[in-house]
């Protein structure tokens, strides 16, 4: 004679919400090989067919849901599974995922189980882009942006921890770091296609939108509520960034190449090496003026001319302060893999 043990329903389910995430636990039950927890926006009785509802595997004890929508509340129960089927639901659970407040960081659950780069939530304002003298006549003429979307920034500039995560998950490129060492310092060699190919993963590894900042967003955070030319003030010592030539007492030399991520303090938004470096890819297209730019955030990706540059910010290891302050603007063609190219990504958040 034989017999098939009846699995007792799963106990002690707990649901933590996160920023467009809920993690759940749960105890373990005896004889189960794994679990699927289930959620919905409608509750889940014990006695719902939940074939037509959202679920997630897992041969452990616990699972994270990701990809959610910010003040929504979902609803979750957990079933044990065995070759001889499943067992009854677990009592419900509920969260409600919510937008981080305004300075916070985060960093997003991958589905391969890592984590996404860390997030800075910015707040909103409007601000003067561009410098009405002083500067250079790309950065002309000065208008006021509104920056109205609720969006967090990369603390840094992504990293080689950060890419070589893609390009082994990917088999893409590896680009090559000079001998200047991986790990934390920013990656470099890498095209304005690469960057968005990488954005592009991150959002399907976490379900959430990661894409390149604005050229608007990026001078945004750049000067973090500031009108000078840099984000602390108007002059610049080898003490507050990464930046290059030893000519009249700079910092460094051509040889000396990238500093790693958070080497000097922050701004006012949180946000790391933003002047300095390296330069960062931005969204936008290269125009010579700002005359007929969007004033309300968004990247200008059209009118730029058939031979289409792309615009890059902050400077790098290799420039001189000038390229350093806030409002300055450079170019590179989107397919450059320069040893002063890096970037760092936005995400959008839910209104």
């Amino acid at each position: 004679a034989r017999a098939t043990p009846q699995l007792p329903a799963p106990v002690g389910l707990t649901v933590t919400p996160g920023h467009a995430e809920v993690s759940a636990s749960w105890l373990s039950v005896l004889n189960a090989t794994g679990y699927k927890l289930y959620y919905s926006t409608s509750p889940l009785a014990s006695t719902t067919d939940f074939t037509s509802v959202s679920s997630v595997t897992a041969t452990g004890t616990s699972a994270t849901v990701i990809g959610l929508t910010n003040d929504t509340t979902y609803y979750f129960v957990v079933v044990a599974t065995s070759a001889g089927g499943d067992s009854a639901a677990s009592t419900e659970a509920r969260a409600t995922p919510r937008i981080p407040a305004v300075g916070a960081v985060f960093r997003d659950t991958l589905k391969d189980g890592g984590q996404g780069p860390q997030m800075v939530v910015l707040p909103t304002g409007s601000f003067s882009m561009g410098t009405a003298s002083g500067g250079d006549s790309d950065e002309r003429p000065v208008r006021t942006v509104t920056i109205s979307k609720r969006i967090a920034m990369g603390r840094y500039e992504v990293t080689f921890a950060d890419y070589d995560r893609f390009v082994a998950a990917t088999s893409g490129r590896r680009p090559d770091d000079r001998g200047w060492g991986r790990g934390s310092r920013p990656v470099i060699r890498v095209s304005q296609a690469d960057a968005k190919a990488y954005a592009a993963w991150l959002s399907t590894q976490t379900g959430k939108t990661y894409r390149l900042p604005s050229e608007a967003e990026w001078e945004y955070a750049a000067r973090a509520g500031t009108r000078t030319r840099y984000s602390w003030a108007d002059s610049i010592t080898c003490s507050q960034a990464r930046y290059g030539r030893r000519v009249g007492g700079e910092c460094s030399n051509s040889r000396d190449g990238t500093v790693p991520v958070g080497s000097f303090a922050a701004n006012a938004f949180g946000l790391f090496d933003m002047h300095g470096n390296v330069w960062e890819w931005v969204e936008d297209c290269y125009a010579n003026t700002y005359t007929g730019a969007p004033s309300d955030g968004s990247a200008r990706t059209s009118g730029c001319g058939a031979n289409v540059r792309a615009v890059v910010r902050g400077g790098s290891w290799l420039n001189r302060p000038q390229s350093l302050r806030s409002a300055n603007r450079s170019w590179g063609f989107p397919s450059s893999r320069s040893l002063s190219f890096g970037f760092r990504l936005v995400q959008d958040l839910n209104p």
